[in-house]
């Protein structure tokens, strides 16, 4: 049998697994170790029993309820991580049900993956790390990838300094505010540390092809990216989300170079706040949003992005082959901005980094965005939403040094041992993020409504 005949005969086993693996798994905290999990009566207890024997192609329906994976490691895996040989498989995980599964209601009903003491020597990875790719050759139907409706939350593992509004160097704002500063890999604690988990870990990574979407879920006090990873070809849609208290980026997704022309990337109806830089010393990173390599269509509108440490969006990388760079349609519409240090971070042709405010990013020529790139602006009317914000953190938080009326910029005062500032990375509190939703009609998350999302 020659080689093409093989990988004929493979990709028809594979479109017929395909066919007849639409399995449905049920999974709740109130399950056993031994269900099968085929029923909403007779669910799995643990989720990645579930994900180890599931086929390709099936859904898993999860119940309210903390998943910390096999013996409570504190992590969930489609696949390996950072194996490349490994090609894992297409699932659906739809979180948000009752304990018994008569009711669907992501805001009601909270299915997390929040990991505390006990898991933080296991973490491996990623809070959840999701594989999916075909084969070399494969020639059939795309697959799909969904995970909807589930909170991750670093909050109740990270190290943070202990709280002490009276010692600058904990960076503690205020009473409100539940801890001191995150402490970074390395950093030293003063005065006593909370939390355990100080090496960086993704909450949700990304290894993925074919049609994902990513919707409705919260993403709080993640200290490396909410979602990162890479779309080797395909089309991916991140709407209706949560981002709050996140470090490095909210999001950074990167294409595949060799197959850019065959990728998408829509990021839409997402709420995106207090992104936090790489360090204390506010040096780097900080982004609610990035555009990057290897995706030849992005889309970014009807979105919220507000108190991030950089800027709100960032257009800063390039693709160094000027054919594949031209051919880009990077679009950002219709957003909302609100109190970041800078709005749109682009890079000139001269190398030079512009902070643009939001009624100037339509100024920006064809070669930094595409056409779509009207309607974006400060957010009109603020109160309403900023009420819906933990009252501690955004005061803590604004009460750094003011630059000018919307724009703020951290009062950073260099000692000879340390940097200190008065607020970084706080541990938000991940039981208010849910208010967000629905608070702006149109623009940010929206009230999660499985008909629509």
């Amino acid at each position: 049998m020659n080689i093409r005949l093989q990988t004929l005969c493979a990709t028809l086993m594979m479109c017929l697994s395909s066919v007849v693996a639409q399995t449905t798994y049920y999974v709740s905290t109130t399950g056993t170790t031994r269900a099968n999990g085929l029923s909403a009566q007779t669910p799995m207890k643990d989720l990645q029993k579930a994900i180890d024997a599931a086929s390709d192609g099936a859904t898993i329906l999860i119940a309210e309820g903390n998943y910390l994976g096999t013996q409570e490691r504190g992590y969930i895996s489609v696949g390996t991580y950072a194996k490349g040989s490994d090609k894992g498989k297409f699932l659906k995980f739809y979180g948000g049900y009752s304990a018994d599964f008569s009711e669907r209601d992501v805001v009601k009903h909270v299915t997390k993956i929040q990991p505390g003491k006990a898991s933080a020597s296991t973490i491996q990875g990623a809070l959840m790390h999701i594989t999916a790719r075909r084969p070399t050759g494969y020639i059939g139907p795309q697959g799909e990838v969904v995970v909807d409706g589930i909170t991750f939350d670093f909050g109740e593992v990270s190290m943070y300094c202990s709280p002490d509004i009276y010692d600058g160097r904990t960076g503690t704002p205020n009473e409100g505010v539940s801890t001191g500063r995150l402490l970074e890999p390395g950093a030293a604690a003063v005065g006593g540390s909370i939390g355990c988990l100080q090496s960086d870990i993704y909450a949700l990574h990304l290894d993925v092809e074919g049609e994902v979407k990513i919707r409705n879920c919260v993403f709080v006090n993640c200290r490396d990216y909410g979602i990162q990873g890479i779309l080797y070809q395909g089309r991916m849609e991140i709407c209706n989300n949560l981002f709050v208290a996140c470090r490095y980026s909210a999001c950074q997704i990167q294409g595949n170079s060799a197959t850019a022309e065959k990728n998408t990337l829509d990021f839409h109806h997402n709420t995106v706040l207090f992104t936090w830089t790489r360090t204390k010393e506010m040096a780097d990173m900080g982004q609610g949003f990035s555009f990057r390599n290897g995706i030849r269509n992005i889309n970014v509108f009807n979105n919220i992005f507000g108190f991030n440490t950089r800027c709100g969006v960032e257009r800063t990388i390039y693709d160094t082959d000027s054919k594949a760079e031209a051919q880009k349609q990077f679009n950002l519409w219709g957003n909302y901005f609100l109190a970041n240090r800078c709005d749109l971070e682009v890079t000139n042709s001269q190398s030079k980094s512009l902070n643009l405010s939001a009624d100037r990013i339509s100024e920006c020529d064809d070669h930094t965005l595409g056409p779509k790139r009207e309607l974006n602006m400060e957010m009109p009317d603020s109160r309403s939403f900023i009420e819906a914000v933990d009252q501690p953190y955004v005061k803590g938080f604004m009460s750094a040094k003011i630059v000018n009326s919307s724009k703020y910029a951290y009062l950073v005062q260099p000692s000879a041992d340390n940097t200190r500032i008065s607020m970084y990375c706080n541990k938000y509190p991940w039981e208010k993020v849910k208010a967000l939703f629905g608070r702006v009609n149109g623009y940010g998350a929206q009230l999660p409504d499985n008909r629509k999302w």
